[in-house]
């Protein structure tokens, strides 16, 4: 049940009297209600004025009807199906106090930032309040193309402008000027669609045609390193130590299923034991999933060979320690042979576009590929169901993991007649 508090920022003479709209235990709104107190007249007790005089008899009646009028409110837009957002809090007050309605939201850029303000509110999978920090930056990076284009274009856009002419011109924008892939700006298109729809529902005006804006996907090529090229890496020396450990991090990769992100920080205190196994057990950092992965017999010997831990880490700080492990990656495996000519998609440095391909193979290697690896080995292997598989990667669901190595549902077709044809009946 959504419950109603009033609340003081700051102690002065005149301090602003917040509203803070609690709508369960992880969701919450807060606005300034437009009244204001001396600190010292304020209840916390209560929430309310101290009635020592007059006028504080008087604003605690406003407060009080404001509260009345914010429960009426909040039952018409739960009946009409609204979603209950920081913004229908301050024009539901705007409204009470008889203020204009505002349209400060009906601009595209002034509704993208509210609505990112917004997102800390949100609640996540889990239930728990807020979204990651990954989120939060990638919606951001959002806003600021958004700024970009509107300078480009010389005019204030606003949320309704958001239609199939602006369609073309963003498209025509981020390919020419900001010079992004494909499978990028579809994505891009997405989000700005999942913005407009979200001020919809806060009743912000629209353009007819959102419905037929849409995003789209590109083909991308998954570049991987089967088991025979992971054997010709495992097999090749390195006099330079860091290649050497770039390498074992490589292996211990392709055998985890694991983004940087996590691989990078695995350690010691991570295996458990249970049944008679060995396992590493983590937190995966971007989806907050807890995964359990087996410990393979090629993991276990580069952990022999470092005492039963982990090969050591390149950087203390992350980016750079990413950012040396893809550097040194590329040279593992162009020193390990893994030259011939592979399809795929390189960034020309004097265009800056990412340009379709036949490249050294080496030179399209980067830190994902562990763990595009390690999906695509052993799918479609009759002792390793696809179930098990997600369970270590994580993926939410089978679309996705097919999608993320590149099959399609009727390659199960496929993978059922080879298990037909090696059973003996």
């Amino acid at each position: 049940m959504a419950k109603i508090k009033f609340i003081l920022q700051g102690k002065t003479s005149n301090s602003q009297i917040y509203l803070r709209l609690s709508l369960s235990k992880y969701i919450s709104h807060k606005r300034k209600t437009g009244y204001s107190i001396d600190y010292k007249d304020w209840s916390k007790s209560t929430g309310f004025p101290k009635t020592n005089n007059p006028f504080n008899k008087n604003l605690k009646v406003d407060l009080k009807n404001l509260e009345v009028f914010i429960e009426k409110e909040l039952n018409k837009s739960n009946t009409s199906g609204i979603d209950i957002t920081s913004l229908w809090l301050k024009d539901s007050i705007d409204k009470f106090l008889g203020k204009s309605e505002s349209k400060e939201f009906d601009y595209l850029i002034d509704y993208t930032k509210q609505y990112i303000d917004s997102l800390r509110y949100n609640s996540n999978k889990d239930g728990k309040k807020g979204v990651s920090v990954a989120t939060i930056k990638k919606r951001i990076t959002i806003l600021n193309k958004l700024i970009k284009f509107q300078v480009k274009t010389k005019r204030k856009l606003k949320v309704k402008d958001v239609d199939l002419k602006f369609r073309e011109q963003f498209i025509d924008f981020l390919d020419e000027d900001e010079k992004l892939s494909g499978g990028t700006i579809g994505r891009y298109l997405k989000e700005v669609k999942t913005i407009c729809t979200d001020a919809q529902k806060n009743s912000i005006e629209v353009s007819s045609q959102l419905i037929h804006f849409k995003g789209f996907t590109s083909e991308t090529y998954k570049v991987i390193l089967p088991f025979k090229e992971i054997k010709q890496i495992q097999n090749t020396k390195f006099e330079d130590e860091s290649l050497e450990i770039a390498k074992n991090w490589l292996v211990i990769g392709c055998y985890t299923g694991q983004r940087v992100s996590d691989l990078m920080r695995m350690n010691k205190s991570m295996i458990e034991e249970h049944y008679g196994f060995e396992f590493i057990v983590l937190t995966q950092q971007k989806t907050k999933k807890i995964v359990q992965i087996p410990i393979h017999k090629e993991v276990k010997s580069i952990l022999d060979s470092f005492l039963g831990d982990f090969p050591p880490i390149f950087s203390e700080n992350k980016d750079s320690n990413s950012a040396l492990f893809n550097k040194y990656l590329k040279v593992v495996c162009k020193e390990s042979k893994l030259d011939y000519l592979t399809e795929g998609k390189l960034r020309n440095k004097e265009t800056g576009r990412y340009e379709l391909g036949k490249y050294p193979k080496f030179k399209l290697v980067a830190s994902h590929i562990c763990r595009r690896s390690f999906a695509t080995n052993f799918y479609a292997q009759k002792k390793y169901p696809t179930p098990l598989l997600m369970n270590i990667t994580a993926h939410g669901t089978e679309k996705m993991f097919l999608s993320y190595i590149g099959k399609k549902p009727i390659d199960y077709g496929v993978q059922l007649a080879k298990i037909w044809a090696e059973d003996v009946t």
